[in-house]
């Protein structure tokens, strides 16, 4: 009888459950994407909890999950940091794909989306990252201009970015990058460097938890992953010896019973 009971009070508690979702889902157009989300992740727990359908089993090693564009945005933030007292935003940011530490012809993607995704950031952040191969254009002779009675607002504004021009002049620059596979983290050091006399302007080093995308972008992580049974999962010896241990002689025809 009680058995019998609980499986409608069950389903009433679902119904209850679905109805509400869906009266707070058509009544609040102006909430978030993130407050349905919730809504919906509240209704499933407890439709597992109602019909007891949660899964039993768990994520025997859980992964660091963190987008790898949010890692290396933060890392070329850390970058600008270092990078703004000692150059001109107006220098040229030459960018090239970063190496594999020991396999320097690794073919795999990783390198190059790292350096695309620390380079979008430096332009976002209004810097003059630039494509193609790094060059050092000819040095502009600084013009000087003579003056002329009172300048303006504006006449003064420009004399003023002359003048600091010919002070701190663009330094054209290289983003270069290495990466180093371990267990279980990605090594990543970065350092931008003027091409007129190598001076190194900014360096930082990071690191990326090997994860399912980099595990995607790095083919190498492949071979090592997986993990090793338990218990045996094949047979070590003939079927038949196992059966008849004691080798017993048998009448029956012999059969090849592992294919």
């Amino acid at each position: 009888m009680m058995h019998t009971n609980t499986q409608p009070r069950a389903l009433a508690l679902l119904l209850a459950a679905f109805a509400a979702a869906a009266l707070l889902t058509s009544g609040c157009g102006s909430t978030t994407t993130s407050y349905y989300s919730r809504i919906k992740r509240t209704v499933v727990d407890a439709k597992d909890d109602v019909l007891g359908s949660r899964p039993t089993t768990a994520e025997l090693f859980p992964e660091d999950s963190t987008p790898l564009i949010d890692i290396n945005y933060d890392a070329a933030d850390d970058m600008m940091g270092l990078f703004m007292p000692a150059m001109n935003k107006q220098s040229p940011i030459y960018y090239e794909r970063f190496l594999n530490r020991m396999d320097p012809a690794d073919p795999s993607p990783f390198g190059r989306l790292v350096s695309e995704q620390v380079a979008a950031r430096l332009a976002l952040r209004n810097f003059m990252v630039t494509d193609g191969p790094a060059s050092v254009p000819a040095p502009k002779v600084p013009v000087v201009n003579p003056p002329v009675g009172d300048l303006n607002k504006e006449a003064r504004a420009l004399q003023a970015k002359q003048d600091d021009e010919a002070l701190h002049p663009p330094r054209p620059c290289v983003l270069t990058g290495s990466y180093l596979i371990a267990d279980k983290v990605v090594y990543i050091s970065a350092k931008i460097t003027a091409l007129d006399n190598s001076q190194v302007m900014a360096a930082h080093s990071w690191t990326v938890p090997v994860n399912r995308n980099t595990r995607a972008l790095l083919p190498q992580l492949k071979q090592n992953g997986g993990m090793k049974p338990t218990v045996r999962t094949s047979l070590g010896a003939s079927p038949h010896a196992i059966a008849n241990p004691s080798g017993q002689p048998q009448n029956y025809v012999t059969r090849d019973l592992v294919r």
